[in-house]
């Protein structure tokens, strides 16, 4: 669809132009004329981020992290695909949010994580059901993130702002943008529709979630011995992840957010409106 359809125009030659930017990104609702989204695009979507939701309920440290590593370079891949775009490694890492900053100041924070996770996990053990109550909250913080970035990807692309010309790559200065600017959208809003939304499918489904985090971990540890723990691991891992089978599993699961996101109204109506704004606003560089 054109942006033209869907949003205020914008100058011609880019339909992500930031003369086109509103004074205010969240006061742009009343002129978009978005159609509601379509059930198919919700299921789409809701499927990766009942995955992602899975990743922290994996009872194996390091593992866990490695998983949902995995399921957001999967499902960006897999959109940008559909779109006709052959994204690279470092594009997808871009708009998946896992692009590392420079080494400098993450070295601390990298010696010192390793131990924490293992101090986590045995804290955890010995207070099994508190914890993981606190595991479902980080499960829904995580499937609200994956929601949140696969929607306006698809927004994003919709409008063709990663569009290429035949055989180019990704512009990723634009990713980069993009990237921000979806950041930004989410920052600035009240994410708590799209959070009662996850709830009331994680609502009742102790069972299927310990059990689908289970086989997901399992299916996790091995790749990650075969493939290695690194970041071609995961990419390597995630060309494997077995989508068909999640989608079989937790279609409960992912027809219940569909329906309670529906109920939310125009959440993801707004939150797109101060997506593009955001995007407009700002340069490439």
């Amino acid at each position: 669809m054109s942006e033209d359809a869907r949003h205020p125009a914008a100058a011609p030659s880019d339909p992500g132009h930031p003369a086109a930017a509103p004074s205010d990104p969240g006061q742009t609702a009343a002129a978009l004329s978005t159609p509601p989204p379509s059930p198919a695009r919700l299921r789409s979507v809701g499927l990766v981020s009942m995955l992602a939701g899975l990743c922290p309920l994996i009872p194996l440290p390091f593992v866990d992290d490695w998983a949902e590593g995995v399921v957001r370079r999967r499902a960006v891949r897999d959109l940008l695909r559909r779109r006709g775009l052959d994204p690279t490694p470092g594009d997808v890492d871009v708009l998946a949010g896992l692009e590392r900053p420079s080494a400098g100041g993450c070295l601390k924070k990298m010696l010192l994580w390793p131990l924490f996770k293992l101090v986590f996990y045995v804290v955890r053990k010995l207070f099994r059901k508190l914890l993981y109550f606190l595991a479902v909250n980080d499960g829904v913080n995580a499937a609200s993130s994956m929601f949140h970035d696969a929607w306006l990807l698809t927004v994003a692309l919709e409008l063709g702002w990663l569009d290429a010309p035949p055989g180019a790559r990704i512009d990723r200065d634009r990713a980069r943008r993009l990237r921000r600017a979806m950041e930004a959208a989410v920052a600035g809003a009240d994410d708590r529709p799209l959070e009662r939304a996850i709830r009331r499918a994680f609502r009742g489904s102790f069972r299927l979630l310990s059990a689908a985090a289970r086989q997901l971990g399992r299916w996790a540890r091995g790749e990650r011995r075969a493939a290695g723990r690194g970041e071609a691991g995961m990419e390597k891992a995630a060309a494997g992840l077995p989508m068909a089978e999640a989608d079989r599993r937790l279609s409960g699961l992912v027809d219940r957010l569909v329906d309670a996101v529906q109920l939310e109204g125009g959440y993801l109506t707004a939150l797109e409106t101060r997506f593009v704004g955001h995007f407009r606003a700002a340069p490439d560089a």
